[in-house]
């Protein structure tokens, strides 16, 4: 367990920033720590419980629903979410889409489960995006601006 004179207890802290220590910004939390480090770790899941005063088990059990954190290497992650209304809207067709529209390109295309999009779907999500209603010709263009870096 991380204690609070650890580097990445220190770093999770200043992540936290202007965000209440509390257990209502585990995922505003995860997500600042996603963006800043690329990915998750286990020790900076056992720092942000540490933080915010929850179970590993609880930071864990979030962060491993959320495809969203998953490490993709150096590809910019796209995410279709496939969940029940989205599926019910066409989300296969905006995968296959995404897909297609992905190759030679630095993009890994991901299923994820709910994007909270529900009275919007279908919904994706790209480089911080969110993309309500989403459309074929949205999600290629926004693919296709994705460059090699």
């Amino acid at each position: 367990m991380e204690n609070e004179n650890s580097a990445i207890y220190q770093e999770v802290q200043a992540l936290l920033g202007d965000l209440p220590q509390h257990r209502t910004q585990l995922l505003p939390l995860l997500w600042r720590v996603a963006e800043h480090q690329g990915r998750i770790s286990r020790q900076a899941m056992e720092a942000i419980a540490v933080v915010l005063n929850v179970p590993v088990a609880d930071v864990f059990g979030v962060a491993s629903f959320y495809t969203l954190f998953e490490d993709v290497g150096e590809n910019v992650p796209v995410y279709i979410c496939t969940d029940v209304m989205c599926a019910l809207a066409g989300a296969e067709q905006l995968k296959e889409t995404a897909e297609h529209s992905a190759v030679n390109r630095p993009v890994a295309v991901k299923e994820s489960a709910c994007l909270g999009q529900c009275d919007h779907a279908p919904a994706a999500w790209i480089k911080g995006k969110v993309f309500k209603r989403a459309t074929a010709e949205e999600i290629e263009a926004a693919i296709k601006e994705v460059r090699h870096e």
